[in-house]
């Protein structure tokens, strides 16, 4: 992993006002918390707030890409196949999207689809259909496979728009909250998006009874890898406010959101640590979050979201 820059604080009033802007709503922040990393103990210190308009909570001051490339470690868990509870979950994602997938031709985009998995996976069910899967990195390169049908690339934005074709869907499961600048992604992505086409996704609510449960040590959180953590309204106002229709927005059933927050819960709340998603351990950390789960469904306030949009046909 590569050294962690030194965060800074130094702006300006002027700065700091706009840093302070909601990423959701474009509401004003308030109630500062500094979070550390409960997951991987990568040795930085993220600052959120929280807007006061729609609660959706971001960093202050927002890292760029650089510096969040720098908080992934080579063995974070979306770089990794896992093991049975993750190939189970692609096969769901893979026959559900089947069922959601607007008819006609167009490539559904995998937007920040860490090690392929799911699209190797999904190929087998998607028969028909060209997968893309695109990740950051700092240097370009291009991956094939499936006679031609699955392309992943890694590299930036501006190396993925050239060789977008037409999209019938685009998908971000636990990406959009990765994004420094999501509006400006998703105004990029947005002409290559065909009429009708679906927009899916999976992300932590931040206005949910699980966040002020577990408080810090939310999994939500993240810190320092999740930039913007959506409430419901804020996401819906960001795709409205995107050009996105027939908004959709209910709850997930993920227990692993839960599993990571009772896992956080013998750091304390300003301790970094470490959590590791196999073994024995993490099996019980999920069997709990899963006895967790009908109280969630209960509060009306739940701590995973799952989102659909489309494209005005």
């Amino acid at each position: 992993m590569r050294a962690v820059p030194e965060r800074s604080s130094d702006a300006g009033p002027s700065n700091r006002a706009a840093d302070m802007r909601c990423r959701a709503c474009g509401g004003m922040g308030r109630d500062l918390r500094s979070i550390p990393d409960h997951e991987y103990a990568c040795g930085v210190v993220a600052t959120y707030a929280c807007c006061d308009s729609c609660k959706t909570v971001y960093q202050i001051p927002m890292p760029c890409e650089t510096d969040l490339s720098a908080y992934y470690p080579p063995r974070y868990h979306s770089m990794l196949d896992g093991g049975f509870l993750l190939r189970a979950r692609h096969w769901m994602r893979a026959r559900r999207l089947q069922k959601l997938l607007p008819a006609g031709p167009g490539a559904v985009l995998d937007y920040g689809c860490g090690n392929g998995s799911f699209l190797r996976r999904a190929a087998s069910v998607l028969r028909e259909t060209e997968l893309i899967g695109f990740e950051y990195a700092d240097e370009r390169s291009v991956e094939t496979a499936e006679s031609g049908r699955l392309t992943i690339l890694r590299g930036s934005l501006d190396d993925l728009l050239p060789m977008l074709g037409p999209c019938k869907a685009l998908i971000m499961n636990h990406v959009i909250e990765h994004l420094p600048d999501p509006g400006g992604v998703l105004a990029a992505l947005r002409p290559k998006l065909l009429p009708g086409a679906l927009f899916d996704g999976q992300t932590p609510n931040a206005d949910s009874f699980e966040h002020r449960l577990f408080g810090r040590v939310w999994s939500g959180y993240h810190a320092p890898r999740h930039t913007v953590v959506f409430s419901i309204e804020g996401l819906r106002s960001l795709l409205v406010d995107s050009g996105f229709e027939s908004v959709d927005i209910r709850t997930a059933l993920n227990p692993a959101g839960y599993a990571i927050s009772l896992a956080s819960l013998p750091h304390g709340p300003t301790s970094p640590g470490m959590i590791v998603r196999e073994g024995p351990r993490w099996f019980l950390w999920v069997a709990a979050g899963t006895v967790l789960l009908p109280i969630d469904l209960l509060t009306g306030s739940p701590g995973m979201i799952d989102f659909r949009a489309s494209v005005a046909a």
